[in-house]
């Protein structure tokens, strides 16, 4: 597509984008099938967090594959790797598994015929996920796109080691997913309602980064080059790090208010999480242009969002089944 003009290529990243919206909801309707609420954190962490270890190992065999065959090879592989997954993804039968290789939710949700879109407008609970959703990704996607411009600009790194350092966030958050799952399903065991356990798991991922970048803030410098690089390359790591608990939080709570339509749900959310894609990158670029500052461009908004976030999640959040 790259050699039949611009067009072509746009036409063929629209449809790589089709495609990759239908993963999340597919893998939360296998989800909610299959896993019991007391299991779920560590499923839903373990699932999606799959995404940190493949970008990760994607951005670390990208520069190699370049380097020695040239960058077709890098779509070339991922490709090929993408349709063996195809063809061995039906041999796994999620939904007929043999009793105790998984323990099943305790009624399994009958497919959705029509969709209650309405239903899910006017639930206080759906909207505090539509605004974790889009707060926790303003943060995240305009950190992710930002991060290399930032060590070059703001502390002065080159580009060879601006490109090693965006692998921090995916590394960040792959450590620290082992202990989400398995705390958050442990607070469940221990007699914690879902619900607290969802605001507690989800105020860790709004507030630790919040926090983390209000630091950030105060300690970028003014004059690039002069500042702490490893304290700064530091808390970010740990902004990021602390960022996982959203997969205990916002992530699980489509399956606990529906399993039946929990799919819809997290297309529904996810739409809403998509939108500082565009609205958040743009945005630090044009503040950034505007007032040449990183805190007013990129931490301030990030704080901004992270707590408005986290208030309307605190109040309006719930892993009550509803009645749809």
């Amino acid at each position: 597509a790259a050699h039949m003009g611009l067009f072509a290529l746009c036409a063929t990243r629209v449809f790589v984008g089709l495609g990759e919206g239908l993963a999340p909801s597919s893998a939360t309707n296998v989800l909610a099938r299959v896993i019991p609420e007391g299991e779920r954190a560590r499923a839903v962490t373990a699932v999606f967090g799959g995404l940190d270890v493949g970008s990760a190992l994607g951005l670390t065999l990208c520069g190699p594959l370049i380097f020695y065959f040239g960058w077709q090879w890098v779509f070339y592989l991922f490709a090929v790797l993408g349709l063996l997954w195809c063809l061995a993804w039906p041999l796994v039968k999620p939904d007929t598994r043999e009793p105790g290789e998984v323990k099943p939710a305790t009624k399994a949700p009958k497919a959705p015929t029509n969709v209650p879109w309405g239903k899910f407008l006017r639930s206080a609970p759906v909207w505090a996920v539509i605004v974790a959703h889009f707060c926790y990704n303003w943060g995240y996607y305009t950190l992710l796109a930002w991060l290399p411009s930032y060590f070059e600009m703001a502390l002065g790194l080159n580009v060879e080691k601006s490109s090693l350092l965006t692998l921090i966030p995916y590394i960040a958050m792959t450590l620290m997913t082992p202990f989400v799952g398995p705390v958050a399903d442990g607070l469940v065991a221990k007699g914690w309602s879902v619900t607290n356990v969802r605001k507690l798991s989800q105020g860790i991922s709004f507030a630790g980064p919040a926090l983390c970048m209000l630091a950030m803030s105060i300690l970028t410098p003014a004059v690039p080059g002069t500042g702490n690089t490893p304290l700064l390359v530091a808390i970010m790591s740990v902004a990021f790090a602390l960022g996982a608990w959203a997969r205990a939080g916002l992530y699980c709570n489509h399956q606990d208010l529906s399993p039946k339509y929990a799919a819809a749900l997290l297309g529904l959310t996810n739409t809403a999480g998509a939108l500082p894609g565009v609205l958040g990158v743009t945005a630090a670029g044009l503040l950034l242009d505007a007032t040449g500052s990183w805190s007013y461009a990129l931490f301030y908004p990030t704080i901004a969002c992270q707590v408005f976030g986290l208030v309307i999640y605190s109040i309006f959040a719930s892993s009550v089944r509803q009645g749809w």
